[in-house]
């Protein structure tokens, strides 16, 4: 019986060990089979171990794992329902531009985490991470697995659904699972040990300190907090804050060569490819003149997950706070029109502004692709720009197209696909051959 013998799918992303009726005797999970899952590599299995971990499953954990270092941690959501429900609104079930513009204030909220933790020289424990498509590397319906109709969305997922742990493993990065601080392995008096950091919105006085709880300036740089921190409880092990909060914060590490530090790991670490193919725009998969390599009848994927917008390098970041505002958004820019500059490739760039960073409002790479050739490579480089669709080509691609593609670009406005609306199948000014017909 599946509940028994658990899947990685049914385990990891349906959550059959929370569905009604878990607790009965019969039920009993007595093994989970670590598939469907991402992140390994040929020497070890990332991905799995850290499924493992978030679900309490792995033990082998050494017992510094759980007492090492300044746990610093995220209270409560990345996001709020009105901004989900703004995005929902927006785009249909079955478009993945759902799941890509709400991971975009989560991969906002982790790089800040993980920005705070660098500053005070502690160990990011994760949110939880919440997925509004399932991955999978065939086709999606729905935005969901084709056999799993019914299955929850949005669900609580792990990390390598969203996440390369390669990557992180890769570049000595240490962090920890989002129930870390809930294992057993954890000891009750390192909890008791908790500070609770607030920022005061702009314009407020910051609340007096108390040995559980601090506040700080609206702006207060990030590399200072670790001294605020102690001075109310010198023997601190877990920080926390809630991402409103720690929004307020200037982003600024305590030089500008950390901050570019910190952005080229960003970049890398970051960044994932991963494709989201619905059956609701697919081309001429399926067909009977289905060919990858053709252009006019391959399938479209949306691609993800580009990294957040970088820390500003300069030293005046914390003094660039313009009318020191707050964002409406809590989550940091999900609606907001304001966006980051960029170069001449469309990545973009630090600002001047620590506190009110304009952000990128999702998290999309290739929109609307058969194969993404955009990546970030170790070094924080790219690898080749992100394109739009099909039309302007892909690894793969049979060059004897390059002729009728050329063509159509050519009458296109600035020589580029229009940008694909994403609440709908298809672009603008496309006939169902894949063909440019004009706006």
């Amino acid at each position: 019986p599946m509940r028994s013998f658990s899947g990685g799918h049914t385990w990891f992303n349906q959550n059959v060990q929370d569905m009604a009726g878990h607790e009965q005797p019969r039920n009993e999970p007595i093994t989970v089979h670590f598939t469907f899952q991402f992140g390994d590599t040929g020497t070890y299995p990332h991905g799995k171990r850290q499924r493992a971990r978030e679900a309490a499953l792995w033990a082998v954990d050494p017992p510094e794992y759980f007492t090492e270092g300044v746990f610093v941690a995220l209270d409560g959501p990345t996001y709020s329902e009105a901004e989900q429900a703004a995005v929902y609104a927006r785009f249909p079930s079955w478009s993945p531009q759902r799941h890509m513009h709400m991971d975009a204030p989560q991969r906002q909220a982790v790089r800040d985490l993980l920005g705070l933790a660098t500053a005070v020289g502690g160990i990011p424990v994760l949110p939880s991470l919440w997925c509004h498509c399932d991955r999978y590397w065939g086709f999606l319906k729905n935005c969901r697995f084709p056999m799993v109709p019914n299955m929850n969305l949005p669900f609580n997922c792990p990390q390598d659904a969203l996440y390369d742990p390669t990557r992180w493993a890769a570049k000595g990065v240490r962090w920890r699972e989002h129930t870390f601080l809930d294992n057993p392995n954890v000891p009750a008096l390192l909890r008791t040990q908790t500070v609770t950091v607030t920022v005061a919105a702009p314009g407020e006085v910051p609340a007096a300190a108390a040995p559980d709880q601090i506040s700080l300036a609206y702006g207060t740089p990030m590399s200072e907090v670790m001294a605020a921190v102690k001075q109310a409880r010198p023997g601190v092990r877990v920080i926390r804050i809630a991402n409103h909060h720690l929004r307020r914060l200037c982003r600024w590490l305590g030089s500008s060569q950390a901050n570019a530090d910190f952005n080229k790991l960003a970049r890398y670490i970051l960044t994932e490819s991963s494709r989201y193919c619905p059956q609701e725009d697919m081309g001429g998969y399926g067909g009977g003149s289905f060919d990858w390599q053709n252009p006019f009848v391959a399938y479209n994927c949306t691609w993800g997950f580009h990294y957040p917008s970088p820390f500003p390098e300069g030293k005046a970041a914390c003094s660039a706070t313009g009318e020191q505002r707050e964002r409406s958004s809590s989550a940091g820019g999900l609606l907001s029109s304001l966006l980051p500059p960029v170069n001449a490739a469309g990545e973009p760039l630090a600002g001047a502004d620590g506190v009110n960073v304009a952000e990128r409002p999702n998290s999309t790479t290739c929109p609307r692709i058969m194969l993404c050739d955009y990546n970030i490579l170790p070094d924080g480089s790219m690898t080749k720009p992100i394109r739009w669709c099909n039309i302007e080509g892909y690894n793969g691609m049979k060059q004897d197209h390059l002729p009728a593609t050329r063509a159509m670009l050519a009458k296109m406005p600035d020589g580029r696909c229009p940008y694909p609306p994403g609440d709908v199948p298809g672009m603008p000014g496309f006939d169902r051959r894949g063909h440019y017909i004009g706006a």
